[in-house]
């Protein structure tokens, strides 16, 4: 492989990404520091796929880490291109422009030992379709950040699909922090492979711990491919504890000697997190866990929501559903507006019109919600990019 760049996202440069836990500091800057020292030991361009910067109002200090990031980078003569994400997005001020280093590769073709990449900032449903009509013919890697379907499944809120992309036959995305592949089929009917890296360092615990970057290469057929490279990144245990045994044997020590034989690790880092679910019936078990991991780590511990088990089960249709109201009322509320959604759909004979007009609602509110987003004073005007 000839290796072309450095591509990496959702670096979310910031303190930390915990509010609640101040002591879980520096985790981003510790992942960025060692993407910018791999480039200038490999003397590799560098690109960012967006969500540099965790948000779009920062204090001193991340923009203090991504300049001093940037200035190594210039020194060495190693090139960095960024796109904007929808954490940082600014469509008159990109804050990757405090620093003249960096090219922003919004609209914008560059090219890399033959291969033609281009760039599009975050841009919501309907203008970034738009935008990708405007791709030029021969582009050969498309950066951007977006929430496609492919990846999403059709959960949540979805930008756009790969059936919107024309001409190009790779695709370097942001914003999905698992690190995942997938394949489909563009406008022009091209096969498309779409490469998502990830998130450089935890952002809560449901991600993965396991971290990387890729290097971008050609092989000598032209072909298009990556390597990940592993990020050092904070050490995370998890645990669910649904029996006596297992918590006495947690509390025992168990847990304390688990935490002594994880890979050690430098500062900022050096402080594992560990997560502990248990089963509320089990008697002292939150204390008993919060007292055995003492400050040998960053310790979150919660209850694990119910099992329903054979008797809810003999009670047929009807007792479930008033089990699952029941729960749903104490997890969600009885006011909430998800709790009135949960409890239409529990409670109706046939859920899939329920979920149909749900579905409708929500896109016609997110739809509503894009229009006003793009039209406001914060992000100016949103002229589609000239090829």
């Amino acid at each position: 492989m000839q290796p072309l760049f450095v591509f990496t996202a959702d670096t979310h440069l910031e303190d930390g990404a915990w509010s609640t836990r101040p002591g879980i500091y520096g985790d981003s800057y510790h992942s960025f520091e060692q993407i910018v020292n791999y480039c200038i030991k490999h003397r590799l361009p560098l690109i960012l796929g967006g969500d540099v910067l965790e948000k779009k109002s920062n204090s001193a200090r991340p923009i203090a880490k991504l300049c001093e990031g940037l200035s190594k980078l210039e020194a060495r003569h190693c090139d960095v291109y960024y796109i904007q994400g929808n954490h940082e997005y600014d469509r008159n001020a990109p804050w990757l422009s405090v620093h003249s280093w960096p090219k922003h590769l919004n609209g914008q073709q560059y090219f890399f030992k033959g291969v033609t990449v281009y760039g599009l900032d975050w841009l919501p449903r309907g203008e970034i379709q738009q935008a990708m009509q405007a791709v030029p013919e021969g582009t050969d890697i498309l950066i951007t950040h977006q929430v496609w379907y492919e990846f999403m499944k059709g959960l949540g809120r979805i930008e756009c699909v790969l059936g919107d992309v024309h001409h190009v036959r790779v695709i370097l995305n942001g914003d999905f922090h698992p690190t995942k592949e997938v394949e489909g089929t563009g406008a022009q009917g091209q096969q498309i492979r779409m490469l998502s890296p990830g998130s450089t360092c935890m952002q809560d615990c449901s991600e993965s711990p396991d971290k990387c970057f890729f290097v971008i290469g050609r092989e000598d057929n032209g072909d298009i491919v990556f390597e990940p490279h592993k990020l050092a990144t904070r050490n995370f245990l998890d645990y669910q504890v649904r029996d006596q045994d297992t918590l006495d044997a947690l509390c025992a020590g168990g847990l304390t000697d688990t935490i002594a034989a994880l890979p050690k690790k430098q500062p900022p880092i050096d402080k594992p997190i560990v997560r502990v679910k248990f089963d509320k019936h089990l008697p002292d078990a939150f204390l008993r866990l919060t007292t055995a991991a003492g400050d040998a780590c960053h310790f979150f511990c919660e209850a694990l929501p119910e099992r329903r088990g054979e008797s809810a089960k003999a009670q047929g249709r009807s007792g479930t559903r008033n089990d699952l109201l029941a729960a749903l009322v104490e997890l969600l509320g009885e006011d909430t507006q998800e709790y009135k959604l949960a409890a239409k759909l529990v409670s109706a004979e046939e859920p899939g019109p329920e979920l149909e007009a749900f579905f409708k609602a929500f896109f016609t509110e997110e739809t509503a919600h894009a229009v006003a987003e793009a039209g406001s004073p914060e992000l100016g005007t949103s002229p589609v990019p000239s090829v």
